[in-house]
């Protein structure tokens, strides 16, 4: 029998992957046997977090990639293609939060730099990157959404229609690559430490206080909470999920 878990001699790719949840996937990812690609704008950035988790025996490559730019995407899977000769295991954590506020008080620009950073970079990658799977039947592909995409927000509506948007991007491309043996999914985490939900949901403490006392479990997510749920869905334990919202909240929306 297979082993549910191993990732041995598979390639990941993680975008947005030098810091917070991004990251924590790829150092799981890469504890399970994975190659491991990690990816931030930064190139000089990139290499120092794949150094580190080397330092950890994981086998990591720093390559450069601004999510928002189709120019860069496209020069991103070109290096990775060129250096493994395949993906595995694509996780689209790359994104923007945008401007925290109404609908009503942000204008068309705000709206297309959302759209760029959490939808349309991340479509061009998968463009890229799936003809290779696709050839091979083998491949997963994770989105990183939220529980945002479920409800609406006052706060964050921009963020909350791009993350609905990706949810349905998830299940269209789950629809269109399923005959090939290629599931597709989204993680939905709820409220998660980091970054860059900083300003946004958990800088203050009262707002902080406010977030976990409606979550079952009265606290907001760690970065490592959402890392075991990629591992599953890039293993073989995971094949067999497709098209799914996998929410990583607590219970939040239970």
């Amino acid at each position: 029998m297979f082993q549910l878990f191993d990732l041995s001699g598979r390639v990941a790719v993680v975008t947005g992957s030098t810091k917070g949840m991004g990251l924590e996937m790829a150092r799981a990812l890469g504890q399970a046997g994975a190659r491991v690609v990690v990816s931030g704008r930064d190139a000089a950035v990139s290499e120092s977090v794949a150094a580190r988790l080397r330092e950890a025996d994981i086998d990591a490559t720093g390559i450069a990639c601004d999510i928002a730019s189709t120019e860069s995407v496209r020069a991103f899977a070109a290096k990775v293609l060129e250096k493994f000769g395949r993906v595995d295991a694509l996780v689209l954590n790359a994104a923007g939060s945008g401007v925290a506020g109404s609908m009503l008080e942000q204008g068309p620009e705000v709206f297309d730099d959302v759209m760029a950073g959490n939808v349309r970079g991340n479509l061009v990658l998968v463009n890229a990157l799936a003809p290779q799977m696709i050839e091979r039947q083998d491949g997963s592909i994770i989105f990183m959404s939220s529980i945002a995409a479920r409800r609406g927000s006052a706060r964050l509506a921009l963020y909350s229609i791009s993350k609905g948007a990706t949810d349905l991007a998830m299940r269209n491309l789950a629809q269109t690559l399923g005959p090939y043996n290629i599931n597709v999914n989204s993680i939905n985490p709820g409220p998660v430490r980091t970054d860059f939900s900083r300003d946004a949901l958990w800088g203050d403490p009262e707002r902080e206080k406010a977030l976990a006392a409606g979550i079952p479990m009265r606290r907001i997510a760690e970065a490592v909470d959402v890392a075991g749920v990629a591992v599953l869905l890039a293993s073989p334990a995971g094949r067999y999920i497709s098209g799914q919202t996998i929410g990583v909240d607590g219970g939040a929306t239970a």
